[in-house]
């Protein structure tokens, strides 16, 4: 609920301070509302799913999975966008096994005491 208010508090402001400074929308269309609609509802579930995870579970086992959101990026940028050629590159491939091994070690480790 909190995340809610401080999002609609800092759009407001935003929105002052870009009129205040001469910011302009040019043009507005039916798929930029729909996509700004979209955007807000992942972005209410991604914070919906968080709050949840918080609740059940320990902070540093939830916190962790926050670097997993590079892979997921660059994952779906590669399907999405069609960056086959960068997304298949061996650098990169690496990168993303390493990550994702770094996760899993962290979380798959006991913790003493």
């Amino acid at each position: 609920m909190l995340s809610g208010y401080q999002f609609t508090v800092g759009g407001v402001i935003m929105l002052i301070m870009g009129a205040a400074f001469g910011g302009k929308v040019h043009a507005i269309t039916g798929q930029g509302i729909v996509m700004l609609c979209y955007l807000g509802f992942i972005s209410a579930a991604a914070y919906s799913v968080w709050g949840i995870l918080l609740k059940y579970n320990p902070v540093s086992k939830v916190t962790v999975f926050g670097f997993e959101n590079p892979v997921f990026g660059f994952i779906l940028s590669a399907l999405l966008l069609e960056e086959k050629n960068q997304a298949l590159g061996i650098k990169s491939l690496v990168a993303l096994v390493l990550v994702s091994l770094g996760i899993f070690i962290v979380n798959s480790r006991k913790r003493e005491g």
